[in-house]
């Protein structure tokens, strides 16, 4: 993959992080604490249909691409399976819609019930649409339907300001589920090559009975970390109220630009690590990335904590909190990252249960941490209880991986992560009362971070100047403007 190609990748995740940026605080302003919490609802139920409908099989579709000579039949027995399946459930849930609309949103107005079924439908067949321009590599067509959902929604919310709208959690879910059917307009369209040949594809019970024995078992190690990922949102939604979990929510949305690192990372890690193994690759530079990748994620959560206190300035004085909490939030995204480069060995060893018992682990950590916390502390709770556990979870992956594979340096690893999960938490208790603003303590953290790891950003500078005049961007030294090296 040339760095035209990773780019074209990373356009999707930076502008989604870019707009989210206006979005989120344009929610806030619009519409009451208990809405947005509301809509946190739908995004996680979503994301949960989207991860137990597809019995695991758009990771089956990845994995047999280039082994299927017909792709659409590939399509096809992949899809099918799991969106009947989610048909079936919807027709089972009929009599018990007004049940699950008022244990989920609090409401007794069945039409969010359905209106968040709709949202799994459309993001279910999204999720398999994107998956062609994935393995296409058109990267541009693919940042394009991610960034054009946040364009709608806050368009949408924008129109909800008019007068003549009373601004209520239905119009917001239906905002969202107009987001969503852009998505699928946009996958459709790019996608209708591909996707066509598949209606008319024929699949044997054999090659679909094949493709969910690989499938199904990946499910568990799924639910395992929507689970981690998801118990804060049920916590508070259980424990505490909506507005907390509104606060909690904003928060989460404001460590977006670690789900930026998140998200390109890895797209890009797993296939060449992989590739490496293939080759025969001396494995020994993983302990270099590793450490490369522990430099961005001080980096990060540095310039985070640094500039947190902007925050105040574009969201309504009942989120003065999210300062605090985004820097807790933050580390989710930054430390599984970090553990995709550590827990590298559990994958090539294909011990692939000790990531899911990793997981599971993180997990009870996180139940336990927050059914003892957010009672009292609302969303501080939650964020305090996702810090701890995330940090579990990238101890216990790096150890097994450690274990399984081949012994590596760890200890400057844990010494810095256990520094920013513990300086996060001491800003959120210590913070609103502290002499010198918190700020100040991060920004002091700045030259402390660049200097300890100048031989990895040196590296890291080396290879990305030797990737741009690869590709021509350059001009070589002592060549004219019109001669590329």
């Amino acid at each position: 993959m040339n760095i035209k190609t990773i780019l074209a990748f990373a356009l999707g995740p930076i502008a989604t992080a870019g707009l989210g940026l206006l979005t989120v605080p344009a929610i806030a302003w619009i519409f009451p604490p208990a809405d947005v919490g509301r809509l946190n609802i739908v995004q996680i139920a979503v994301s949960f249909g989207v991860l137990l409908f597809n019995l695991g099989l758009d990771r089956a579709y990845v994995r047999e691409y280039h082994e299927w000579t017909d792709r659409g039949a590939l399509l096809k027995a992949c899809f099918v399976p799991g969106f009947v399946l989610l048909l079936l459930a919807v027709v089972i849930t009929l009599p018990y819609d007004r049940v699950i609309t008022t244990w989920l949103f609090g409401l007794d107005h069945v039409v969010y019930y359905w209106v968040l079924v709709a949202c799994v439908v459309v993001s279910f067949v999204s999720r398999f649409l994107s998956l062609i321009l994935r393995m296409q590599d058109r990267g541009i067509a693919f940042s394009m339907s991610q960034i054009l959902p946040k364009i709608i929604l806050l368009i949408a919310v924008g129109v909800l300001v008019l007068p003549i709208f009373s601004r209520s959690f239905g119009q917001l879910e239906v905002a969202y589920l107009a987001s969503l059917l852009s998505v699928l307009f946009l996958y459709s369209w790019n996608t209708w090559r591909e996707w066509s040949p598949a209606l008319r594809a024929t699949v044997s019970r054999t090659q679909i009975s094949g493709l969910i024995s690989y499938g199904v078992p990946l499910i568990f190690a799924g639910v395992a970390y929507w689970g981690l990922d998801a118990t804060s949102t049920l916590a508070l939604r259980s424990l505490s109220t909506l507005p907390e979990l509104a606060v909690y929510s904003v928060s989460m949305s404001f460590a977006g630009v670690g789900v930026v690192f998140q998200t390109i990372f890895t797209v890009l890690w797993a296939p060449l690590v992989y590739k490496w193994v293939a080759h025969g690759v001396d494995m020994k530079r993983v302990d270099h990335i590793a450490q490369q990748a522990l430099a961005v994620v001080c980096a990060i959560w540095v310039l985070s904590g640094t500039f947190s206190w902007l925050t105040d300035f574009i969201l309504p004085a009942r989120y003065v909190q999210v300062k605090y909490l985004m820097l807790c939030c933050i580390g989710e995204p930054l430390l599984y990252t970090l553990s995709e480069v550590t827990c590298v060995g559990i994958g090539i060893t294909r011990r692939s249960m000790l990531s899911l018992w990793s997981t599971l682990v993180a997990l009870a950590v996180n139940v336990g941490a927050s059914v003892w916390l957010v009672p009292k502390h609302g969303a501080a709770g939650a964020v305090v209880a996702n810090a701890i556990a995330f940090l579990v979870f990238f101890i216990a992956r790096t150890e097994a991986s450690a274990y399984v594979w081949r012994p590596f340096p760890r200890a400057r690893l844990y010494v810095f992560v256990v520094i920013a999960v513990a300086l996060s938490i001491a800003t959120l208790l210590l913070g609103p009362d502290a002499p010198v603003h918190f700020s100040f303590v991060w920004m002091a953290m700045l030259p402390l971070v660049f200097w300890y790891f100048r031989a990895e950003w040196t590296v890291m500078y080396r290879s990305l100047h030797a990737a741009i005049r690869s590709e021509g961007w350059l001009l070589a030294p002592g060549r004219g403007p019109d001669v590329l090296p």
